[in-house]
C-alpha cells in the first residue's frame, strides 16, 4: 500500500469535528431564503398569476373584504361558502388549489386580519387538516 495517497474526500456527512465544513453551511445559511420568505414568495406568485379564469381573485378579494369588515371571525370555509355557485372562482380554485390560502396569506401579511384560533374544517379533502379562525387586526378597524 501506499501512504502517500491522500485520503478519499468524505462522504458528504457532516460531523461535529469538522468544523470546516459546519462555518460553511453557516456562512450560506444566511443567503439563503426562509422558510417564511419562500412561503411569501409563492404566495405572492399566486397572487400577481391572477389573470387566469377572468381574475377570480378579484372576487375572492372582495369576499374576503366584506367578512373582514362584517369584524365576524371566519375561517377558509366560510370564504369558500360565500363563493359557491360562482362557476368562475370554483374553477379557478380546482385549477389552482392555492389561490384562496394565498390570498389569505397576503391580507395576514399586510396587518388586515390575525389568527385568533383553529377549526376543524367540513370539507373531506381537507382530511381534518385545521384551519385558522380569523378576525380584523385593529388596523384594518382603524382603516374603515
Amino acid at each position: 500500500m501506499n501512504q502517500d495517497k491522500k485520503k478519499a474526500p468524505s462522504s458528504g456527512v457532516l460531523r461535529a469535528k469538522d468544523t470546516r465544513k459546519v462555518n460553511q453551511m453557516s456562512t450560506t445559511k444566511a443567503n439563503s431564503p426562509t422558510g417564511e420568505d419562500l412561503r411569501n414568495e409563492g404566495q405572492h406568485i399566486v397572487e400577481i398569476n391572477d389573470s387566469v379564469e377572468a381574475n377570480a381573485g378579484a372576487v375572492i378579494r372582495a369576499t374576503l373584504d366584506r367578512l373582514i369588515k362584517s369584524g365576524e371571525p371566519f375561517s377558509a370555509d366560510e370564504i369558500r361558502d360565500a363563493l359557491e355557485g360562482n362557476d368562475t372562482v370554483e374553477r379557478a380554485m380546482f385549477k389552482r388549489p392555492n389561490l384562496l390560502p394565498a390570498i389569505i396569506g397576503g391580507a395576514s401579511r399586510k396587518g388586515l386580519i390575525e389568527p385568533i384560533g383553529i377549526v376543524k374544517p367540513t370539507r373531506p379533502s381537507r382530511h381534518a387538516n385545521r384551519n385558522l379562525i380569523w378576525r380584523a387586526t385593529n388596523r384594518q378597524e382603524m382603516a374603515a
